[in-house]
């Protein structure tokens, strides 16, 4: 049935002799299992009421058949994660029809055959989809990377859920129910231009929408309009790479968990912060996302009565976005084999603000010779003293992505940055105060042991206090003054030690925390406790182990 400019129509009527493919403007597969079970959901409600169920708007562009087919396709231009949804859902029901006569003939009107899907997502994820549908035997949840993938398994296995306990005739029911009554207004458009210009309009006027997708989009648009389409396929194949290695970041970040506020909009805003070439009229370090894509709309809009500027533009944004993702989740991946990424990245964790520097140092293999100043940095400024200078840092991620710079002069310009807000001194004055709380002691202390714990012994010591937090003891016997709530919480009285050993010690006085100290697996606190052991232990020695650990961290996070 061929599809008429604008009409309400069945999606049974839809899918009978038709045939769709999902096109390279458009977004991936994204719809979580919220979504999912809401149109289910919605389904079975509509069934009970007896009531048929509208799913909103969708709008096609015809294609010209290939070969013999009697089909006509279409490439959907809005509306993909609801046909791509029910199609899922149909074939789940349909494998429940014992009847193998009646299953077929339900596969050829809505489904297709494993060699000729009637929905077809373009690139990979299209190979995934006939795997799922026709083989999800030979898939491996474990192996699926791509989230858009991931996606469609966790749909088909809520599906399978929900569809196991239906009975021959309830699945029938439901079948029937899809076909005849979920009603749709379907939009016919004629032309490419048209096709990709209703996407962006559709997709740019307050519905949900990915900043990746609206990117892509909205470069397709002009590649389309204004460079007769001469930019598609490169645009296509850069944001496939893009998407994976966002893809591939997020499962890296679960399993290493690192980059808790990480998500899509990093990426785009890291590559803009380290990227002011590419848009000298309106870079601002303090823009966030939607205002990065309305200049970049914006710089497309003034360039598109020149094709060739145009051109070079979208190609230059493509080229370095593209190869900016790719090293970020490359770097990321690596964090997890690389021993000397292990406690910058795993135990002190790098605020996010250096990650366009840390990923453009990447890209140009400076990142090892540079990463014990940039450790030193995030000591000193981002942890210690708790601020977080954002115009510095992106300004220099620009500088080295725009010009060749030595890593000597990389050096200077990151050692200026500290000494302007955490010289030595300062530094010293920091570590002096009453620091208990602040996110840099438990990693100075680890470093201050001098032992190479692993991840998860690291992740397993709680800062201790000494001489207790909330002591049930006279602490003016030990030398403390009036001001004991300040002292408390100064360096040479915090310590690190196993959550198991901890429990029980916190108001005890130290002679009575010694068993607990010299069973850690922290050679430090053993000589500690050993300390306690010989007697007279009190304020002038936790006021010595201060200065000791201070001079300690002048000297390990030292910017020369």
């Amino acid at each position: 049935m061929s599809i008429t400019k604008s009409q309400t129509d069945k999606i049974g009527a839809i899918f009978n002799g038709n045939r769709f493919v999902i096109p390279t403007y458009q977004r991936k597969y994204s719809w979580t299992n919220t979504e999912v079970k809401a149109l289910w959901q919605d389904i079975q409600e509509s069934i009970k009421d007896d009531m048929n169920h509208f799913v909103g708007t969708l709008s096609f562009k015809e294609n010209k058949s290939v070969g013999l087919s009697t089909d006509t396709v279409y490439e959907i231009i809005d509306g993909q994660q609801r046909i791509t949804t029910l199609f899922i859902l149909l074939k789940v029901l349909i494998d429940k029809i014992t009847d193998v006569n009646i299953q077929n003939n339900q596969l050829a009107a809505f489904i297709g055959s494993k060699d000729s899907l009637k929905l077809l997502p373009l690139g990979e994820d299209g190979e995934f989809l006939n795997r799922l549908l026709f083989a999800p035997q030979d898939l491996n949840p474990m192996n699926i990377r791509k989230r858009s993938q991931d996606s469609m398994f966790s749909a088909k296995l809520l599906f399978s859920a929900f569809v196991n306990s239906l009975s021959i005739k309830e699945v029938e029911e439901r079948i029937i129910f899809i076909r005849d009554r979920i009603e749709v207004l379907v939009f016919n458009v004629e032309s490419q231009a048209q096709a990709v210009k209703m996407f962006s309009i559709i997709n740019d006027r307050g519905l949900p929408l990915r900043i990746l997708d609206k990117t892509k989009s909205i470069l397709m648009l002009y590649s389309t309009l204004h460079l007769n389409e001469e930019l598609n396929e490169s645009i296509n194949n850069s944001f496939e790479n893009i998407f994976d290695s966002y893809d591939d970041i997020l499962v890296c970040r679960d399993r290493l968990g690192i980059l808790s506020r990480f998500e899509e909009n990093t990426v785009f805003t890291h590559h803009y912060y380290s990227a002011r070439s590419l848009f000298p009229d309106t870079w601002n370090n303090r823009n966030g996302a939607d205002t990065i894509f309305d200049n970049l709309k914006i710089k497309c809009e003034k360039l598109k009565e020149n094709p060739i500027e145009l051109k070079d533009f979208i190609s230059r944004y493509l080229h370095d976005f593209e190869n900016f993702s790719i090293n970020y989740s490359q770097l990321i991946s690596e964090v997890e084999t690389n021993p000397l990424f292990q406690k910058s990245f795993r135990q002190l964790e790098f605020t996010a603000t250096l990650f366009p520097l840390l990923v453009r140092l990447y890209v140009q293999k400076k990142l090892d010779t540079l990463l014990p100043i940039l450790e030193a940095i995030e000591v000193r400024v981002y942890k210690l003293r708790g601020t977080n200078p954002i115009a510095d840092i992106y300004w220099l991620s620009s500088q080295i992505t725009e010009y060749d710079l030595s890593i000597d002069d990389i050096k200077n310009h990151l050692i200026n940055f500290s000494e302007k807000f955490v010289n030595d001194h300062v530094f010293a004055t920091y570590l002096d105060g009453a620091i208990y709380g602040n996110g840099a002691v438990k990693y100075i202390l680890s470093e201050y042991s001098n032992e190479d714990f692993d991840l998860m012994s690291y992740k397993d010591f709680q800062v201790e206090h000494i001489f207790s937090k909330e002591p049930n003891y006279d602490t003016l016997t030990y030398g403390f003054s009036e001001d004991y709530n300040f002292e408390k919480n100064r360096l040479g009285n915090l310590a690190i030690l196993e959550k198991h050993l901890n429990n029980g010690l916190s108001n005890l006085a130290p002679i009575n925390k010694i068993n607990g100290y010299i069973n850690s697996i922290n050679n430090e606190i053993r000589n500690l406790g050993g300390e306690i052991q010989k007697g007279e232990f009190n304020k002038t020695n936790v006021d010595e182990r201060r200065m000791k650990i201070i001079d300690f961290c002048v000297s390990r996070f030292k910017l020369l």
